[in-house]
């Protein structure tokens, strides 16, 4: 049994949950970016059970220590960056929003976990991205229409006009 610990963080808003009779485990995280030291024993036999694997290989909980995510097989052995498992930072949806040709948007989106263009979808929203053909390609993929949920925000905004 090694003491080895393993930061395991929210990728995702909302409460993220683990729990194990089995292993006599509940672990809890409150919101995006919350982290949790779990004993890499214990995480190594989480990863078993099929729920707790769909949230790292989803994008919903994540890893930043790569050697670590080979151990637990959620990247294989020769891989130098992550290859099964994509994340995008803040500073990667912005670059993706704002920046990056469409094509290599729309090949970057297709290959991310569903809860990660959720993330970008959510961040389009926050940071009032309007790029038309990327907030259609993200509806089309999420069913989300970040164009209309921004101009609710914005008149939600507006103070209201008495009569």
């Amino acid at each position: 049994m090694s003491d080895k610990r393993v930061k395991v963080k929210s990728l995702v808003k909302g409460i993220v949950g683990i729990k194990s009779q089995d292993l006599r485990v509940n672990l809890t995280w409150n919101k995006r970016g919350a982290v949790r030291n779990v004993d890499f024993d214990t995480l190594r036999d989480l990863i078993y059970e099929e729920g707790v694997e769909y949230m790292f290989k989803e994008g919903i909980l994540g890893i930043d220590d790569m050697d670590t995510k080979k151990e637990l097989g959620l990247e294989p052995e020769n891989a130098v960056e992550p290859t099964n498992i994509i994340i995008f930072d803040e500073k990667t949806m912005n670059r993706m929003l704002k920046f990056m040709p469409y094509e290599e948007f729309i090949t970057k989106v297709d290959s991310a976990p569903r809860e990660q263009v959720q993330n970008l979808v959510d961040y389009a929203i926050d940071n009032e991205c309007m790029d038309m053909d990327k907030c259609e390609y993200l509806k089309k993929k999420t069913g989300i229409d970040a164009i209309s949920a921004i101009r609710l925000r914005r008149q939600a905004k507006e103070p209201v006009k008495s009569k």
